[in-house]
């Protein structure tokens, strides 16, 4: 059996760093007490410390990234950042969705882009910027030179039409104690375009394609 792509709805910063910051208190209340029981009995290991040693190490760093996220949505959702913007209503949506899985099936490129179960009644907001895109309240950031960036970018010939990202994440992985292999994950975010929008959409393409063609993504 084919293992099933990961989706996401993209990262809510707010929510997000809340989440994190509560992992973090919790890993590192789990430390404390995993450091607690060791004096006690004299021990070398604890089960909470255990327990709680990845959150604590983790949640923090996680943390960060989200938090510095909030002014960037924040930015964007008051046009201080946008390269573009549009609403899709909720028949496009619906459209979009119906759109997406016959392609998907199709080409066999599965959608990073997880749909929304309800769709709000006044339609989902689509905002560019620079180097990400907020769809809904669900932020994506669009790097083409760090992280799960971005490597290619069109529109759809689909019926309505969408943006298409091509996404490449390397990492390494061990083969040995002393050996490691990069490891090549691909991945297609396929978004909406509301009709109306085709220039809109068109101004995406030319900034993502210059800004893979150059290697970087420009500084706005």
């Amino acid at each position: 059996m084919a293992k099933k792509r990961s989706q996401s709805r993209g990262i809510r910063p707010v929510m997000d760093s809340w989440l994190w910051g509560l992992g973090a208190v919790v890993g590192l209340a789990f430390v404390l007490k995993g450091v607690a029981d060791m004096r006690a009995t004299g021990s070398s290991e604890s089960g909470y410390l255990m327990l709680g040693l990845f959150p604590a190490l983790l949640s923090p760093i996680a943390l960060v990234y989200h938090v510095r996220k909030i002014p960037v949505v924040r930015d964007m959702r008051r046009g201080a950042k946008a390269i573009a913007r549009w609403t899709v209503s909720a028949d496009e949506y619906r459209l979009f969705v119906e759109a997406d899985a016959r392609l998907e099936a199709e080409t066999r490129t599965h959608n990073f882009y997880k749909p929304l179960r309800t769709i709000p009644a006044g339609g989902v907001e689509v905002i560019f910027a620079g180097d990400g895109v907020l769809i809904g309240d669900g932020y994506f950031p669009l790097s083409t030179t760090r992280g799960r960036r971005v490597v290619r970018v069109r529109t759809t010939s689909s019926t309505p039409p969408m943006l298409e990202f091509g996404m490449l994440l390397e990492t390494r992985a061990s083969t040995s104690s002393v050996t490691t292999t990069a490891v090549r994950t691909s991945d297609t975010l396929r978004l909406p375009v509301a009709s109306g929008a085709t220039r809109e959409a068109d101004s995406v393409v030319r900034h993502f394609s210059v800004a893979v063609a150059r290697g970087r993504t420009p500084s706005l």
